[in-house]
């Protein structure tokens, strides 16, 4: 019985040395890493994912916001080197409960990450456009969904190149240029007897934009509605030449492509239609 309160005894005198020999560097590691940590104070831009929930005449509305953040090196006209670029996106769904056309949001703010400061300054640029859902693609652009149309821009200046009611149609030219070509259906508010916008252009800008008219503004109509069916198909007629076809009902549109332009005057088309460049393009939103 001695011998273990001995034991008992000594367990606590040797605890007790060691608590007072490591406490001082207990304390010194804490107030360290303390220190440490005292110069570390960021200012935040914060990202957030809220969801709301409202009455509305008997039923609920739901409204989601969503806001993140991303960095990206993206190409630029002219400049050897990518830039790299800080975005926030930010997409405002006001109803995720439709199921038809509602109503949304997409803003995109960039700020070149050449030095911190310019962090603190105003956005190289902001882009902001209807829509219910977008996507930061890999390829140097924004892609804004209204529906059944997404709307493209250039990361590299914040410029709309086109709408395309189906995927755009990419290639590859001499020297590994990439080019892209995307139809939309002609907008309500456009002139009679248009029927489509086509676009030839990069990643970074537009390089021709024409719109397909017809004639006689019924036929036009008709035309309009199947254009969402109607894909850009590229063909090669020889080694060299090649052509942007539109396999419409009326007919196929057949449009050769001259470098980085879209050679209009020898386009073959349909009697009755016609291809009309847009200029200025703005007139095209």
């Amino acid at each position: 019985m001695i011998g273990k309160a001995w034991m008992f005894f000594a367990g606590v005198v040797f605890a007790t040395f060691i608590l007072v020999v490591t406490s001082p560097l207990l304390i010194v590691g804490l107030g360290a890493l303390a220190w440490s940590r005292h110069g570390e104070s960021y200012s935040a831009l914060s990202g957030e994912s809220v969801f709301g929930l409202r009455d509305s005449g008997g039923g609920l509305d739901g409204r989601m916001v969503n806001v993140g953040f991303h960095t990206v090196m993206v190409p630029v006209a002219g400049d050897p080197r990518p830039r790299r670029l800080l975005l926030r996106l930010e997409v405002v769904d006001s109803d995720v409960f439709a199921t038809g056309p509602a109503e949304g949001r997409v803003r995109l703010d960039a700020w070149p990450l050449d030095g911190p400061e310019q962090i603190r300054s105003a956005a190289l640029y902001t882009v902001i456009a209807p829509g219910r859902a977008a996507s930061i693609e890999g390829d140097g652009t924004l892609v804004v969904e209204r529906g059944t149309r997404r709307s493209v821009y250039a990361l590299s200046s914040g410029e709309w190149l086109y709408d395309a009611d189906v995927p755009a149609t990419s290639f590859t030219l001499e020297g590994e240029r990439r080019r892209v070509v995307a139809i939309s259906g002609a907008e309500d508010d456009m002139p009679p007897g248009s029927i489509a916008v086509l676009t030839y252009a990069t990643n970074q800008t537009a390089l021709k934009r024409v719109m397909l008219t017809a004639d006689d503004a019924t036929r036009a109509r008709l035309l309009r509605s199947s254009v969402a069916m109607t894909r850009p198909v590229p063909r090669m007629e020889d080694a060299s030449r090649r052509t942007i076809d539109l396999n419409l009902a009326a007919g196929t549109v057949r449009i050769p492509i001259d470098g980085d332009s879209l050679d209009l005057a020898r386009a073959q088309l349909p009697a009755g239609l016609g291809l009309v460049e847009m200029n200025p393009w703005v007139a095209a939103r």
